[in-house]
């Protein structure tokens, strides 16, 4: 004979195994946190190193460009009696986004007592903010904000910043959900949170293993593999950036050269 299972039993199933999921989606995040975390720390390094070189670089090569539409500009002056673009360039312009120019501040790495403390914080605001353990959607809005700030303090490991938050108190306290529904609603409604959990952590683990595809985790690899070979990586790197400004400054300042040369009849503009 089949056992049929209780509502009032349903419910103690459900509850209790809500709870474990809560507990896998909490570990979930902040595993995916911890490998963020870990990249952004990468890319500050990268940025430290090499930014400013990469932004130099990007410099000169829009300075030599545009020295050689000027040129293309007065070559079609010769030819055709009117300076205007060709087709390639005013397409480049009206397409091509300029390079960024904002530099972010460098991250100074934590001590191993603070990424200890910094982690156990993360997952204690995690448990008391995630928007996935709110009861209704009005406390979920709450928590959705709150748990943005703690994840952007935990990417940039702000042992300060997750401090204040531990510190804040909490918004007053929401009715329950649950309160008024009847046995049948309740069962409903803790199978339909599971079921938002359970695509939650499906999507939080997809994020995970497909993390490793990000540019900047490849490029870390290869830091990782040249160190064990005695090579750094990030200083080849910066060597080989420099060579290039070296050289596109030398072709900046010949191709400037000329157009001083030329006069101002040289720095004609494109026609409107």
């Amino acid at each position: 004979m089949h056992y049929k299972e209780a509502p009032y039993e349903k419910l103690e199933r459900l509850r209790a195994e809500l709870k474990v999921r809560q507990e896998e989606l909490i570990e979930a995040e902040a595993e995916r946190a911890d490998q963020l975390a870990d990249v952004t720390a990468f890319e500050e390094e990268v940025e430290r190193r090499i930014g400013r070189l990469l932004d130099e670089l990007a410099a000169l090569e829009i300075e030599v460009r545009n020295y050689n539409q000027r040129m293309a500009r007065l070559r079609n002056k010769d030819n055709f009696g009117v300076a205007f673009d060709s087709v390639e360039e005013q397409f480049r312009r009206t397409w091509e986004k300029p390079p960024p120019t904002a530099v972010k501040p460098p991250v100074t790495p934590p001590t191993p007592a603070d990424e200890r403390q910094i982690k156990r914080l993360y997952r204690q605001l995690a448990r008391r903010f995630h928007p996935d353990l709110a009861p209704d959607a009005k406390e979920r809005a709450y928590r959705t904000e709150k748990m943005a700030a703690i994840n952007d303090a935990y990417a940039v490991r702000s042992l300060a910043e997750l401090v204040a938050l531990s510190e804040e108190a909490d918004m007053t306290a929401f009715t329950s959900a649950s309160q008024g529904q009847t046995e049948g609603q309740m069962i409903q409604a803790l199978e339909e949170e599971l079921q938002r959990i359970a695509h939650r952590l499906k999507q939080i683990r997809f994020e995970i293993t497909n993390l490793p595809n990000r540019t900047s985790v490849q490029l870390s690899l290869e830091v990782k593999l040249a160190q064990r070979q005695g090579r750094d990586l990030l200083a080849e790197m910066a060597a080989d950036l420099e060579q290039k400004i070296a050289r596109k400054t030398a072709e900046r300042d010949f191709l400037k050269s000329q157009f001083d040369q030329l006069g101002p009849q040289a720095w004609v503009g494109p026609k409107r």
